[in-house]
């Protein structure tokens, strides 16, 4: 009898089965996982847009770059350059030309580089400014190149470029085909028999006519160029004080009165001028 119940209800498991109630915990979970997180994007540009307005305020902007220790470095030069490094933006947002965010220390291995300097350290001065103070290479002649000057220090090496002449330097006219790579712009033995001229002019000459250039020419044949518009010819070669010396005779006779081009001094005791 209980067998035949059983089976009298096998029926049932041939039914199609009644629908389930659909779950929606999994939806309402994941649209409010989703809702979440469009609040935390809504508040983190909300809370970068409210950094960005307190950086950006006007009362920190930098608006004074003053320049320190400077000799030959252009005070313009070197506030346009930092002016246009701080235009730049970081994180996409933020402008670095404020107080908070400029990069002093970026700002001031950039300027070393740039203008080949000894030292340059930039300060931050509460709320706008920027103190800069630099320590330039001794720079001791100017090297002419084509159209282009360099400052150059006793050894011959390259300090930077510049834009125009200074009287407090001898200018280096180097009209030699060869252009000297890198900063060794005259080698050791040059930049002497360039000293020796410099100072020996100085000792016999400068009190009767000052030296404004040296011109070198190829295979090292000179001119010393003067204030007074002629100019001297010198043989590197030959002892250099005894043809300055033989020059100071000559200039010793006032011949500078008489309309002269250039005076010849390569000849020993034999000076000829024209």
């Amino acid at each position: 009898m209980r067998g035949m119940i059983k089976t009298n209800k096998s029926w049932q498991r041939h039914l199609p089965k009644r629908p389930q109630p659909v779950k929606r915990d999994y939806y309402n979970t994941t649209r409010v996982s989703y809702q979440k997180t469009v609040v935390r994007i809504i508040l983190v540009i909300l809370g970068l847009l409210l950094v960005q307005s307190i950086f950006q305020i006007k009362y920190f902007k930098i608006e004074k770059i003053n320049l320190a220790g400077q000799k030959d470095l252009s005070v313009e030069e070197a506030q346009q350059f930092i002016i246009s490094e701080l235009a730049k933006t970081k994180f996409f947002f933020f402008e670095e030309n404020n107080y908070w965010l400029a990069p002093i220390d970026e700002l001031s291995y950039q300027l070393k580089e740039k203008y080949n300097l000894e030292e340059a350290k930039i300060e931050k001065k509460w709320p706008d400014s920027l103190l800069v103070t630099v320590k330039e290479k001794v720079s001791h002649f100017i090297w002419q190149k084509d159209n282009s000057l360099y400052l150059l220090d006793a050894h011959g090496l390259l300090n930077r470029q510049i834009s125009f002449l200074d009287d407090k330097y001898l200018v280096l006219e180097d009209k030699r085909d060869y252009r000297p790579q890198g900063e060794q712009i005259f080698t050791p033995e040059e930049i002497e028999v360039i000293n020796q001229i410099y100072l020996n002019w100085n000792d016999l000459i400068a009190p009767k006519v000052k030296m404004s250039k040296i011109t070198i020419y190829n295979d090292w044949n000179i001119d010393l160029h003067t204030e007074t518009g002629f100019y001297v010819k010198i043989d590197k070669d030959q002892d250099i004080k005894e043809q300055l010396n033989n020059l100071r005779a000559v200039l010793e006779e006032n011949i500078t009165g008489v309309d002269i081009d250039y005076i010849d001094i390569r000849f020993g005791d034999k000076v000829y001028f024209k």
